[in-house]
């Protein structure tokens, strides 16, 4: 850790614009992004037409699309402070750069004075006759060529000077013209954001104008929830039962792994944190265990998953070499794929044009399936799981940092 300290230093002093410019490097890439998702959101919010069924839904996706332009307003003016830096820094290069060209014009211009005392051929001439010996005119001689040249080197100089403060000044003013644009999209990501937040505050109100409505709501959703999940817990005890039967093993808690299952868990466990998403567009809108609802702060949401919108019909990856244990049909639900990793297990939900079988062999990044459109909100939403037995796992703590 020492080393690599020591490293990044002498890297620093060697070249200190280095963690600068990887710094913008990042800062564009993340806009970039954050960009992107906005956009997507936005597409989604065009193409899902508010009904009493989806508000919650719409509100979801909109306070995630609020989420993202203020991260995007903090990324412009982490930016901007960065132009101001870099601005800052060129004049005061270009300060620098006017000091020294007036301190070698002043040079050059008494130089200049100094040769003119002896310019012209009969003047040199005289100069260099009028040596007390011969030794004395060679040095005469060298002395005046000298001059000449330490002249033409100045005049050099005061050139190579001026074409580097013209540089400045023309960096300097791309900066300048950079942090103009930079305050006018900052000022229109503000007024898109306030616009978002006054639809968000509109949506608010009629949600809570409406509010028995949508808890009963909430409470048939979490009732269904609650269904499959015991269903899929079940599904998962059989299985576990029907494969240790097979081994000549008891229990329905926990699989009786094989060597090779061994390795494999042992594998997915030493991946946690970074596994690959199982889709590369999409936020989290709901998030694993017990949280407060967003509108109705007194009620309370059970997740044993995490849910990711998506944009319609995403494509779904396995997040990891496994086997599919099972495909399951769920009323309400569409398909959930059920990928084995030893006794770990992935489950992806809400899938239609699964391109996969019970049985076959997966490995990390395969194609899977695409998400499905809820018939109910419109929204196209993965509902992601991790099991180990019949343990339920929070995937975020399992998935790699965005």
């Amino acid at each position: 850790m020492l080393k690599r300290l020591i490293f990044l230093l002498i890297i620093l002093l060697i070249n200190p614009q280095a963690g600068l410019g990887q710094s913008r490097h990042a800062l564009e890439k993340k806009r970039q992004q954050l960009s992107q998702q906005i956009h997507r959101i936005g597409e989604q919010l065009k193409q899902t037409q508010t009904t009493e069924k989806n508000a919650l839904e719409i509100y979801r996706m909109r306070r995630e699309k609020i989420n993202y332009q203020q991260k995007l307003i903090e990324n412009l003016q982490k930016e901007l402070q960065q132009i101001n830096r870099k601005i800052r820094e060129k004049n005061d290069s270009l300060q620098q750069l006017n000091k020294d060209l007036a301190l070698l014009k002043e040079k050059y211009a008494e130089a200049v004075r100094k040769a003119y005392k002896i310019s012209g051929k009969e003047k040199i001439l005289f100069f260099v006759l009028s040596a007390d010996n011969f030794q004395q005119a060679v040095r005469r001689v060298r002395y005046i060529r000298e001059y000449a040249d330490y002249l033409k080197r100045q005049a050099r100089d005061i050139e190579y000077k001026q074409k580097e403060i013209q540089a400045i000044r023309r960096k300097l003013t791309a900066q300048k013209h950079r942090k103009q644009n930079m305050l006018t999209r900052l000022a229109d990501e503000k007024k898109q954001m306030l616009k978002e937040q006054q639809k968000q505050e509109q949506l608010i109100a009629s949600l809570r104008k409406k509010k028995s409505y949508y808890l009963k709501q909430i409470r048939r959703k979490q009732r269904e929830a609650q269904r499959i999940d015991r269903q899929i817990r079940k599904l998962i005890a059989r299985e576990i039962a029907r494969r240790n039967k097979a081994r000549g093993k008891k229990g329905r808690n926990e699989f009786a792994l094989t060597p090779a299952g061994k390795a494999l868990a042992k594998s997915f466990a030493a991946n946690k944190g970074r596994l690959p998403w199982p889709v590369k567009h999409g936020y989290v809108s709901r998030r694993f265990g017990v949280q407060p609802h967003p509108v109705f702060r007194n009620v309370k949401i059970t997740n044993s998953g995490i849910y990711i919108t998506t944009p319609p019909h995403e494509k779904v990856y396995s997040v990891f070499d496994g086997e599919v244990m099972m495909i399951q049909v769920i009323p309400g639900a569409n398909t959930a794929v059920h990928i084995r990793h030893g006794n770990y297990i992935s489950i992806y939900l809400n899938l239609e044009n699964v391109q996969v079988h019970q049985g076959q062999k997966i490995r990390k990044g395969q194609y899977i399936g695409q998400v499905a459109k809820d018939p109910s909100t419109g929204t196209y939403i993965l509902k992601f799981k991790i099991y180990k037995n019949l343990h339920k796992l929070n995937p975020l703590l399992w998935l790699a940092r965005k």
